[in-house]
């Protein structure tokens, strides 16, 4: 998904196109640009119109096709703007039913990145509650199933977990969450809250065990250099039998030494 190579290649369509019709080429850079602005603008409008129609504070039974490629296309267009190229490997190892995905988390870009990628499956994210009160994002990701939780133990945080588990036992979606809870600093990794793995015991759904690498080196490079961004999946886990604190500093050491392999 390219959304920025599109609007580009459409703008330089269109310019051309006018410029003969008009009768002057050397109209095509100014109309060129004019497109490109003008074609970027109708996305960001759209993506703010459909955010703003979502009901506040409403909770979905399953995620909208459209506004899950939408936000994917507005993710996309981000990532592709700010330089980020993206890899990834061991996507063969996903298994077919829904599970809980855990990973690193070094960067705003994770998300995403990881949402561009896995965009043919359903994922939601368990997402900080500022998140949702940004009024471009708030709508989109709310119809996109992704569940708010705070930085302190609340009702409405056992809601989203309760929600997470309800969406996994219908085999709605699979879900991802960050067990650090906040950005690590300089790609180093903080601690594993060892009550994110509940949702997977509780629901007995498989643990994908991934690795985000390289996005907090994008905003460094930006807008002079393009930055090689890395997804891997790791490894899959049965989370039957175990409890969550060995799942925890299991999983954590597992990305964290693939992590420290990858960079030699």
């Amino acid at each position: 998904m390219h959304p920025i190579s599109v609007i580009l290649v459409l703008s330089l369509i269109c310019a051309s196109a006018l410029s003969v019709i008009i009768g002057n080429l050397w109209l095509i850079p100014v109309l060129f640009l004019g497109f490109a602005l003008a074609f970027s603008l109708l996305l960001w409008i759209t993506l703010a119109f459909l955010s703003a129609i979502v009901p506040r504070g409403k909770h979905y039974r399953e995620p909208s096709g459209f506004y899950v490629w939408m936000l994917n296309a507005a993710y996309a267009f981000i990532c592709e703007g700010a330089g980020a190229k993206i890899r990834s490997s061991g996507l063969e190892k996903l298994p077919n039913e829904p599970f809980l995905l855990v990973s690193n988390h070094v960067s705003q870009l994770d998300n995403m990145v990881q949402s561009i990628v896995l965009r043919p499956r359903k994922i939601a994210f368990i997402a900080k509650e500022q998140l949702f009160k940004i009024p471009i994002v708030r709508g989109m990701i709310t119809r996109c199933c992704y569940l708010p939780i705070g930085r302190k133990s609340t009702k409405s945080d056992r809601s989203a977990i309760e929600a997470a588990e309800d969406y996994l036992n219908r085999g709605v979606m699979s879900i991802g969450i960050y067990p650090e809870g906040h950005r690590g600093k300089d790609g180093q990794m903080r601690g594993f809250h060892a009550g994110s793995f509940k949702i997977a015991l509780d629901t007995g759904c498989p643990i994908v065990v991934s690795a985000v690498i390289g996005t907090e080196e994008v905003y460094k490079r930006f807008p002079f250099r393009r930055t090689e961004v890395f997804f891997d999946i790791i490894e899959v886990i049965d989370p039957s039998g175990r409890k969550s604190v060995e799942l925890s500093d299991e999983i954590r050491e597992k990305i964290k030494k693939h992590i420290e392999e990858k960079r030699k």
